[in-house]
């Protein structure tokens, strides 16, 4: 989800910047920011970034449940990779300090990464899955966890969660915004490992499982295949549900037929982000 572009949006993206990070990586963020958010300012943005950051990735530091954490932005995908930096960096976006410690994480649709990096700074020994199908960010998520030493706690797996094992056709967009939908603008395609999520749960069902979906309308059929058969003890899923409008009643309804509480809390005409959870929590 792209962050609106008016100006009392602006002004709130750097002010969290400002409060998230500071001295040179603030810098560095805000131009990023700068550039993405008003053309006019581009070059000059992008030029004084290329000072500081010379090299093939712009770095920074921040911190996230009070833990420091070590961020890449890659100059060839800058603008996306801001667009997501300002979702995890600069705030709690899927309101992990409101959920229990879980035993068990999967992060689907990882993109660089950052999902997993706020996820072991609040849980630094709780093992994680990271699902993402496209090479160069499986890449951005390799140095994310080399860069900050977690490798002990994430298994990446290169591949897209659907609702069957198999190979599909994946439509590249903006890195962040890729999928199987064939009815978007595409710059590309490349076929992808497909996994259904069932078979990496743990064996003991009373293990808490926490799920991330942000995976471009990919979430029904994961959600329908993972609930066939009703639905999971003690289940946390925080998702980015895409074309809310049109899906909204098929989430409620999936709730309603599993037991699972739902929340919203964001909800616009693009995307929404809801909770569910099961009954036993």
């Amino acid at each position: 989800m792209k962050p609106p572009r008016d100006k009392s949006h602006r002004f709130v993206r750097a002010r969290a910047v400002m409060v998230a990070l500071s001295g040179f990586s603030m810098v560095k963020v805000l131009l990023a920011v700068m550039a993405n958010s008003r053309p006019h300012t581009r070059p000059f943005a992008l030029g004084l970034l290329k000072l500081l950051a010379p090299g093939p990735r712009v770095s920074f530091v921040y911190k996230f449940n009070g833990c420091k954490r070590i961020g890449f932005l890659r100059w060839k995908y800058i603008d996306s990779d801001v667009q997501v930096a300002l979702e995890f960096v600069t705030g709690d976006w899927y309101r992990l300090s409101r959920i229990p410690q879980p035993d068990f994480i999967v992060d689907g649709g990882a993109n660089t990464g950052l999902f997993t990096l706020a996820a072991t700074a609040r849980w630094p020994n709780v093992p994680i899955i990271a699902f993402e199908p496209v090479p160069e960010n499986v890449e951005a998520i390799k140095n994310h966890i080399k860069a900050n030493h977690i490798q002990k706690h994430v298994r990446i797996e290169p591949a897209a969660l659907a609702g069957s094992d198999g190979n599909k056709r994946f439509f590249l967009r903006e890195l962040c915004q890729g999928g199987f939908f064939e009815n978007l603008p595409a710059a590309g395609t490349i076929d992808v490992r497909c996994r259904v999520l069932s078979q990496y749960f743990p064996s003991d069902p009373n293990m808490l499982k926490l799920i991330k979906l942000d995976i471009e309308g990919g979430e029904i059929e994961v959600l329908d295949e993972l609930f066939q058969n009703g639905g999971l003890k003690k289940t946390i899923i925080v998702m980015e549900l895409h074309t809310p409008p049109a899906t909204r009643e098929w989430i409620e309804e999936l709730a309603r037929r599993i037991g699972y509480r739902i929340e919203f809390f964001q909800f616009g005409p693009v995307t929404a982000h809801c909770q569910l959870t099961s009954p036993d929590l």
